[in-house]
């Protein structure tokens, strides 16, 4: 009686099978776990949320970002724009726009700043002002940077104040019973929202509409909220009293907030996830950025939004 030979076997191709099959395995069991698994935890979220809100009749122009601020991956820094000029103690740095900031410091999002004089400048619209980079200049207010106080004003102005441990706080500049805890100091006026309520202004310039930049915090203190809104162009946005600021301001989720510069210094900056670099997000009514004095920066070492919504 004849025996049939026994197979031959390719151990390889065996192997091969073999690891085939429990990669198969695992597969499954990975993608089931995904289903499982809450979306936020498939997936890095970014601490930072971006709205732009379009109204009209009247027309606004609304630019709004959230930043989480429990979230270890971003810090909020007070950025001085250029070098102070040399062998002149009156002017503390020179003129420059929020984006060379942002793009200097490696920072995700710029606002502008306090409210600044200028070397031999008055403040003009359009694209001829006087407001041009590399311009001796000093905020109004009080400016910290990192620890380092470099423009103190004895007078009490109301500021936006950051500690060690990236707490936000609205407060007013007391240099004699400043904590040394603070890190970040930049200047506004006026607060607008004090303690969820929004405060009667009547000056000339609180009645006038106008480009308006603003930085809230919510109760809790766990959101920074920055909002520019566009003006002195009907067809795109009118701009807004400080009354109708501390509306938006107070809807955004604010508990306090504050006025910085507005006007041809208006703008936000941010980095855009698609098209790889830093853009500007709203409409300057000078018709090109401004530069400036100061800027209010946030660093994110996390995923940005989609800013084409």
């Amino acid at each position: 009686m004849l025996l049939a030979p026994e197979p031959i076997v390719d151990f390889s191709k065996r192997d091969t099978l073999r690891a085939m099959i429990r990669r198969s395995f695992f597969t499954g069991l990975l993608i089931a776990f995904c289903w499982l698994v809450p979306a936020s935890l498939a997936a890095e979220d970014s601490p930072v949320t971006y709205q732009h809100l379009v109204q009209h009749d009247p027309n606004y122009s609304i630019y709004i970002l959230s930043i989480d601020l429990t979230d270890p991956r971003v810090a909020v820094h007070v950025c001085r724009a250029g070098a102070p000029p040399k062998g002149d103690q009156h002017w503390l740095t020179t003129l420059l726009p929020p984006s060379e900031i942002a793009q200097r410091e490696g920072y995700q999002i710029a606002i502008n700043g306090d409210f600044f004089d200028a070397d031999k400048t008055r403040d003009i619209e359009g694209k001829n002002t006087g407001y041009v980079k590399g311009k001796a200049a000093a905020p109004v207010g009080p400016a910290m940077t990192d620890g380092k106080l470099w423009c103190s004003h004895a007078t009490t102005r109301p500021i936006v104040e950051v500690d060690n441990k990236d707490h936000v706080t609205i407060t007013d500049f007391e240099p004699d019973s400043m904590s040394s805890s603070v890190r970040q100091i930049i200047g506004g006026n006026p607060v607008i929202v004090r303690d969820g309520k929004k405060l009667p202004l009547k000056s000339r310039f609180a009645l006038a509409r106008h480009p308006r930049t603003a930085v809230g915090i919510s109760k809790d203190g766990a959101k920074l909220i920055l909002l520019v809104v566009d003006g002195r162009q009907p067809d795109i946005s009118i701009g807004m009293t400080l009354s109708e600021l501390a509306d938006q301001m107070l809807h955004a989720g604010c508990y306090n907030a504050i006025n910085l510069d507005g006007g041809g210094s208006t703008v936000m900056v941010a980095y855009d996830p698609k098209l790889h670099h830093l853009r500007i997000l709203n409409s300057p009514s000078d018709g090109k950025e401004r530069s400036v004095a100061d800027a209010l920066c946030v660093e994110v070492h996390a995923p940005m939004p989609d800013l084409s919504k």
